[in-house]
């Protein structure tokens, strides 16, 4: 992914994972919102094989780690626009590895 392609993709992650947590009545901090988009920015920059977890992965590991919410996120869980680029990632790692 080029680089605008790899900010677009974070930022529509972040805009569902705002709205999955919202409706979790979970308070969200921006200054972690940042923290994670740079995290995964940095990640999802890597080559596909050297990336080491998946978006959903990333986003469970966070809210884990930052509000101690222990439910799975699922690729549904976060709205259209992020779930269809979730799965538009899983088929280009796919097709990445394949070559």
């Amino acid at each position: 992914m080029s680089n605008i392609d790899i900010d677009s993709f974070v930022k529509i992650l972040t805009n569902g994972l705002k709205f999955y947590l919202k409706n979790e009545n979970v308070k969200i901090v921006e200054f972690d919102i940042q923290i994670l988009e740079n995290k995964m920015f940095s990640e999802f920059s890597q080559p596909y094989i050297d990336q080491t977890q998946t978006p959903t992965q990333f986003l469970n590991e966070f809210v884990k780690n930052k509000y101690g919410l222990k439910k799975i996120i699922t690729p549904q869980n976060l709205g259209t626009d992020a779930h269809e680029q979730i799965m538009l990632w899983g088929i280009t790692k796919a097709r990445k590895l394949n070559d």
